[in-house]
């Protein structure tokens, strides 16, 4: 966990809140609906109480993001985890919302990047500059991102994954519609980087530079009025790669859980075996049976 001096964003030396990463209430909805304990990627053996967070922004800047955050509550996020609609028209405080999500990935990645000098130089300055657009905008200093691209893509019930057979044997349903994660990625030889959030099935990509032969339909949010519908997306993409990456991590992660651990796991679906089909983890093992016997 970081603690830093000063406002991430403003600049700000004052006392600085404690800021979760993907909004707290991802967290409580997927922990109000699970079968059992939430157990992260980092360490399976001990159950999570909460998302990553951290001490970088102040309690101006932090009100300036919780409107706009309440905003994809109710706008998009709960109707969405309750199948209540596909189809979500937003206005602008929406791109606000997700502009502010990547721009706190990006920022903590950033660290690291430099740090560890995880990509080329190239990569990272043309990060660094959108972090600043990103800031900028973010602090009502500029209308714009530019270039800069969000796009959501609802991990919605698949009936097949075409030309991908591990990718059905991975459990994608339950790993994303059961997860909650945020990374900036780096895909230097084609030219694409981004940033990715997965809030239970619904997926954020912030395209910060797109290679040539990138294809997102029906995925993009405007700066502005618009609507977007969990139906009939497409993306052809260097990013089914974090999709995958995504896959094999928590697979691996799955595997790690110690013999302690999966017996409190099996005796816990044992006590709750007639009410099991309640649980919304119930449809996913269903649907990921379903995709991989195919």
């Amino acid at each position: 966990m970081y603690k830093f001096k000063k406002c991430a964003l403003c600049g700000a030396e004052t006392d600085l809140e404690l800021s979760h990463i993907v909004p707290k209430m991802v967290m409580r909805t997927l922990k109000k609906t699970a079968a059992g304990n939430i157990r992260n990627s980092e360490n399976p053996n001990i159950p999570a109480q909460d998302s990553e967070k951290h001490y970088m922004l102040c309690g101006s800047c932090e009100d300036l993001f919780s409107e706009k955050e309440t905003y994809y509550a109710n706008t998009l996020f709960h109707p969405y985890i309750k199948k209540e609609k596909t189809k979500f028209d937003y206005d602008s405080k929406l791109f606000y919302f997700l502009t502010s999500l990547s721009w706190r990935s990006l920022y903590l990645d950033l660290i690291d990047f430099i740090e560890n000098h995880v990509v080329g130089i190239d990569a990272l300055e043309h990060l660094i500059s959108c972090e600043k657009i990103m800031k900028d905008y973010l602090l009502n200093s500029r209308n714009d991102i530019e270039a800069i691209e969000h796009h959501i893509f609802f991990f919605d019930e698949r009936r097949e994954i075409t030309g991908n057979t591990e990718m059905a044997e991975l459990r994608p349903h339950v790993t994303f519609h059961r997860g909650i994660i945020s990374y900036t990625f780096c895909f230097e030889d084609d030219g694409t980087y981004g940033t990715i959030t997965n809030m239970m099935g619904i997926v954020l990509i912030t395209l910060y530079k797109k290679g040539s032969r990138e294809k997102w339909e029906r995925t993009q949010i405007l700066n502005g009025i618009g609507s977007i519908e969990a139906k009939d997306q497409l993306i052809s993409s260097v990013v089914g790669n974090e999709f995958m990456n995504i896959l094999k991590t928590t697979q691996s992660a799955s595997n790690s859980i110690s013999e302690k651990q999966m017996a409190k796991i099996v005796e816990n679906l044992k006590n709750k075996a007639d009410k099991i089909k309640d649980y919304p983890v119930f449809q996913n093992w269903l649907s990921d049976r379903e995709l991989h016997n195919k």
